[in-house]
């Protein structure tokens, strides 16, 4: 009991900890100037992009993969367009299913460069489970083919005909962990679509648009920035700056939003600059009840790059590059004021083409979701399979070079700068304090009877007071024992976000969690060391994580470790993707390349 109430005792200031944290990230996120931005220098950060964030560690046969598309049952619907259900191989085993709303008064078997018409690609978000059969998607489609659009809408992971538990989109890290960007699943799925569109015979190539709402808005930065080829961009309530994901939890999605290392290289507000020169119409939503609340979203990504567009010649500023703010209802929605928005910009930009701006009714038309299931191939790839095939390919690794890790860690040094500790000579509790301002609650206990054993350092995924039965037993025995919560476990975890938004955010700014875990328990390790005049300690943990930060710091510092014992823990990197572990109860454990070099040594 009294050991219980000396760990509850210790309560540590998580908004301390999440300021130190938020300083963290924003030291290391890339700043957008405008007045510094060119335009002359888009391409290069365009591939910079590309080859560092998207395809990284990405084998060549998936980025030239030519993507195939079957055509599958087409849908009269006696209303001047047709639906063609169409699925698309993106790379290779995977395929993506896709309705393809077609206007029938432009058809035309041996169509000319006059003939042909605009193309809109459309992506859906987080929608649920119908997926491209939910209303309000349809309603966009029906009406803009009814427009004389060709329209492409592209089922998304985790979505209706892709809702299997593979598909969720925080798997993506499983290939992270192999060394393969899971982003790039993602990136070719969107391209994929882009394709069938440019190939199109009756789609002008000069007049393709791209839109969609909430995860569909970020399909829509994402693809339109890197890829030009997109002519017209439409994002809805989709993306906002790495300041706001900060300080809203709610803005900052999910691991795909979240790219590793992108926001070290390029934040959304510069994304957003490489639609410039291109048609590009922003809208957000006042009352947003999901995410991206317009008054926030304006001054962060819309108004830093009117001035960008404001440098170009030869276009109307404020025509070319414009803001909605939906009051209609106002929350996270497609409904009729937005989608007259898309319609309005279409109509100025995809011009000559005197159309009307309203909503055409077409609820009589709104098909179910059985009539628009397209189907697929029985064995179509996934996340789980794609990585299972990387890493079938891997060497087996144990122990690495010091160097090598510390690369895949993005480790940087640690120190104790400041301790806070209270209570008696049988138990102390309290806080230390590190170099970078992170925070990490402490408990020090001897034992009652007899002279001291050796130091034993206990740490536990759940927290200190998980390690209770084992520092009672560790006491009985004669040991010192020091129980220490280490970032992201136990109270050690920034105020108001989950230990995995905290993960994706740490990684995406070009850091790990991973490497800061490991960095402090060797400086906690150097400490106690200091601390006792101890030429080493011995180290016990429980859980997975803290069993690989404990294995990486034996390896980082062996000279400090005397002994490490794991319990609960995994027996191999490759248990996270052969027992399909969630990355939200471990997020940290999937680091970049981790499993390319380093795996559990057997003991």
């Amino acid at each position: 009991m009294e050991l219980q109430q000396t760990i509850q005792s210790v309560n540590i200031d998580t908004c301390a900890l999440q300021q130190a944290f938020h300083q963290l990230i924003l030291d290391k996120a890339a700043a957008f100037t405008p007045s510094a931005w060119e335009i002359t220098q888009t391409d290069k950060l365009r591939q910079q992009i590309l080859d560092q964030i998207v395809f990284r560690g990405v084998p060549e046969k998936w980025i030239h993969h030519q993507t195939r598309v079957e055509q599958a049952e087409t849908i009269q619907t006696g209303n001047h367009y047709e639906i063609q259900k169409v699925r698309l191989e993106v790379l290779p085993d995977l395929w993506i299913p896709g309705l393809l709303y077609f206007p029938l008064q432009s058809l035309d078997p041996e169509p000319n460069p006059e003939s042909r018409i605009p193309a809109v690609l459309s992506v859906n978000g987080h929608i649920g489970y119908p997926g491209k059969s939910t209303g309000f998607v349809q309603r966009r489609c029906i009406n803009l083919a009814k427009r004389g659009i060709i329209t492409l809408h592209l089922e998304w992971f985790s979505f209706g005909e892709l809702s299997a538990p593979n598909y969720k989109h925080n798997r993506l890290a499983y290939l992270d962990l192999c060394g393969v960007s899971g982003l790039s699943v993602f990136y070719l799925a969107m391209r994929g679509g882009l394709d069938l569109l440019w190939e199109h015979p009756q789609v002008d190539r000069k007049q393709i648009g791209m839109t969609g709402l909430s995860g569909g808005g970020w399909q829509t930065i994402m693809l339109s920035a890197l890829d030009p080829r997109i002519t017209l961009v439409v994002p809805n309530a989709g993306y906002i700056d790495i300041a706001n994901r900060l300080a809203h939890r709610g803005d900052i999605g999910d691991l795909e939003q979240n790219p590793t290392d992108l926001i070290a290289l390029s934040d959304y507000t510069h994304l957003t600059a490489l639609l410039a020169p291109r048609p590009a119409l922003l809208i957000y939503n006042e009352q947003d009840d999901c995410c991206f609340v317009a008054d926030r979203a304006k001054p962060a990504v819309y108004d830093p790059i009117k001035t960008v567009y404001a440098l170009i010649d030869d276009i109307d500023n404020e025509s070319t590059f414009a803001y909605h703010k939906n009051i209609n209802p106002g929350t996270h929605n497609y409904d009729r004021d937005n989608r007259e928005q898309l319609y309005r910009f279409l109509n100025r930009h995809f011009a000559p083409r005197l159309i009307q701006d309203q909503d055409i009714p077409c609820e009589s038309e709104i098909r179910s979701f059985k009539e628009l299931v397209v189907g697929l191939p029985e064995k179509t790839a996934n996340f789980r399979t794609l990585a299972s095939d990387f890493m079938e390919n891997l060497e087996e690794v144990g122990s690495v070079g010091e160097g090598s890790l510390k690369d895949i860690l993005c480790f940087q040094e640690s120190e104790v700068v400041e301790t806070q500790l209270e209570g008696n000579a049988d138990g102390a509790g309290g806080q230390l304090i590190f170099d970078n301002g992170l925070i990490a609650p402490i408990c020090e206990f001897r034992p009652a009877i007899g002279s001291e054993i050796e130091t034993i350092l206990l740490i536990a995924d759940q927290g200190m007071e998980a390690t209770i039965p084992d520092l009672t037993d560790l006491l009985r025995a004669g040991r010192s024992v020091i129980a220490v919560d280490l970032f992201l476990t136990g109270q050690a975890v920034p105020a108001e976000m989950s230990t995995s938004q905290v993960a994706m955010l740490i990684s995406t700014v070009g850091l790990r969690g991973l490497g800061l875990q490991t960095a402090q328990l060797c400086a906690i390790i150097d400490w106690i060391c200091q601390r006792h005049d101890l030429p080493q300690i011995s180290i016990l943990s429980r859980g997975r994580t803290t069993g690989i930060v404990a294995e990486l710091a034996a390896q980082l510092c062996p000279h400090r470790v005397a002994d490490l014992t794991t319990q609960d823990a995994l027996s191999s990197l490759r248990d996270l993707i052969d027992n399909e572990m969630e990355y939200e109860n471990c997020p940290t454990l999937f680091c970049f390349g981790l499993l390319q070099h380093f795996d559990i040594c057997p003991r």
